[in-house]
């Protein structure tokens, strides 16, 4: 769909908005800065902007295009990556993963799997979670790409360029620091481009006929309790969703974690995920109630359902709301692919070329591998950006890559959490047994040996094959643990004192944010 005006004014916004990250990457360069600060920034920035960097980072291509399309194809459901596939895990990640983190002085996931089952596992995880980063990178891309085609009729191939272009800079020139004012920026460009439409759509979703829409403004009702061949049923959103994928994502995310890593103390870190629980509240508006009216006010959604909050756009707004919405969109697009590239570069010359490749190096050398890193990632996200193309939306390809790897994860993690026995041989057995089911699961499906109601159906029910055989396995496969060995890991455990959190603060919160969550699934029923 095309907006009928200059190529140039068109893109006169977002050129400026290109213009201003790049000078934020100037100013946020820092003369003899370490490999850590680069690449990390540990403990050094405050809750404010940790809080801020770490909701724009969740808003990229996975949440902004992806849910928004999500909406316009299942309807209200698309909420339940709101309502439980998040706001349940940043609590527990607040109240019961951050002390763990912090009291082991863990900066990274791949950290934690080291003092818990050894360097073979961190190993594992950490060239996975590469694999992952980039292919989410590539998501990204493709996103910001389709964007630009829907709005600005702009080549899917200059528009993955341009784009690129600016962030490599950006990032080279600041590195971590960088990309996190720089998601700050992005945050209030993508919050005054689409409140507009989300008020714009709410005024069209009352004056639409209920044939329009017909059920899909109902977020439980008429959800079957457990029926595959349904689009979504009670037990894959429940427990596929919400209990396997959401906890997976948000408690060990890299790029999430690597965000928290940042705030300064232990109460701040364990703050940043309630905070930014409040900040989802905003955008599952702000995202799903666009796509539901873009479902009943753009034609021939059918074939592309990304390019139904863009193409919305088009529809509602005026001429200078549509260049500050698309600028919105790119801004959104533009956070998750930098925080992806610059995730993938920590990750790489931290734990795999640092601890496994080359050793014992300078930290100029490690420096220099960091900026490498970032272009390596930017070059291999545009070829990965491709794949998008065989999916009918964005959420789709992502739960398929986090049912295949990050489920299987997430099992690992929770057994060296709660379990004294688990081993690193019986992690990395029950790993893999997890991650090779969850591909066969979805060779099957693609190829049409099972069948499911819906690809989103099909990936959930993945998730819980992977997670729960990932689970058995990984307990059958370990040795009984020795006692020396059970004292060498109580602090990567969960204690019980660790129960009752002991900040009234963290409560209050805690307690706010989740009965706001049940107010808002009553409402939406």
């Amino acid at each position: 769909m095309q907006s009928g005006r200059p190529l140039g004014a068109d893109l006169a916004f977002f050129a400026a908005y290109l213009i201003i990250t790049m000078v934020i990457g100037w100013f946020s360069k820092r003369r003899n800065i370490s490999v850590g600060e680069y690449l990390n920034a540990t403990h050094v920035m405050p809750l404010w902007a940790v809080v801020t960097a770490y909701i724009a980072t969740n808003c990229g291509a996975l949440e902004i295009v992806g849910l928004s399309a999500m909406a316009a194809q299942y309807g209200a459901q698309a909420l339940h990556f709101y309502w439980v596939g998040a706001i349940p895990a940043m609590i527990f990640l607040a109240l019961w993963m951050m002390p763990i983190y912090r009291r082991n002085n863990i900066t990274s996931v791949p950290g934690y799997l080291l003092l818990r089952y050894g360097p073979r596992m961190r190993l594992i995880n950490a060239c996975i979670t590469a694999i992952m980063l980039l292919l989410l990178a590539g998501i990204s891309q493709y996103a910001v790409a389709q964007v630009l085609a829907a709005t600005m009729s702009l080549p899917f191939e200059y528009g993955i360029a341009l784009c690129s272009i600016a962030l490599t800079i950006y990032v080279l020139l600041g590195g971590i620091r960088a990309t996190i004012y720089n998601e700050i920026f992005q945050l209030a460009v993508i919050v005054a481009g689409l409140l507009p439409l989300a008020i714009l759509s709410a005024r069209r979703f009352r004056t639409l006929p209920a044939w329009a829409l017909g059920n899909r403004v109902h977020l439980w009702r008429g959800l079957p309790l457990a029926a595959p061949h349904a689009p979504m049923d009670a037990l894959g959103v429940t427990v596929g969703l919400g209990l396997v994928l959401s906890f997976g994502y948000w408690c060990t995310d890299f790029v999430l974690m690597q965000r928290a890593f940042t705030a300064r103390t232990e109460l701040e870190a364990r703050q940043v995920p309630l905070w930014a629980g409040f900040g989802k509240h905003l955008f599952s508006m702000i995202v799903i109630v666009p796509g539901l009216v873009a479902y009943g006010l753009v034609p021939n959604l059918n074939s592309r359902y990304d390019r139904a909050l863009p193409s919305l756009m088009t529809l509602l707004y005026g001429r200078w709301l549509t260049d500050l919405g698309i600028t919105a969109l790119a801004a959104s697009l533009m956070s998750g692919l930098a925080s992806n590239v610059s995730a993938f570069a920590a990750l790489w010359t931290e734990d795999i070329y640092r601890q496994v490749l080359r050793p014992g190096k300078s930290d100029r050398h490690y420096l220099t591998m960091g900026r490498v890193a970032v272009i390596f990632a930017v070059i291999v996200s545009l070829f990965a950006s491709y794949l998008n193309f065989l999916f009918a939306n964005l959420m789709e390809h992502v739960q398929l890559i986090f049912s295949v790897f990050a489920a299987p994860f997430w099992a690992v993690f929770l057994l060296g959490i709660f379990s004294r026995r688990t081993s690193e041989r019986g992690a990395m057995t029950g790993f893999f047994a997890g991650s090779i089911l969850s591909s066969l699961h979805s060779i099957a499906v693609m190829r049409g040996w099972l069948h499911y109601g819906s690809t989103m159906s099909a990936n959930f029910y993945a998730s819980i094959y992977a997670f729960t055989i990932a689970m058995i396995v990984g307990w059958l496969s370990s040795p009984p643990p020795t006692p020396e060995a059970a004292r060498q890991h109580a602090t990567l455990r969960w204690q019980r004192e660790d129960l009752i959190p002991r900040n009234r603060m963290l409560c209050i919160l805690s307690v706010i944010l989740f009965a706001s969550t049940i107010l808002m699934n009553i409402l939406w029923w």
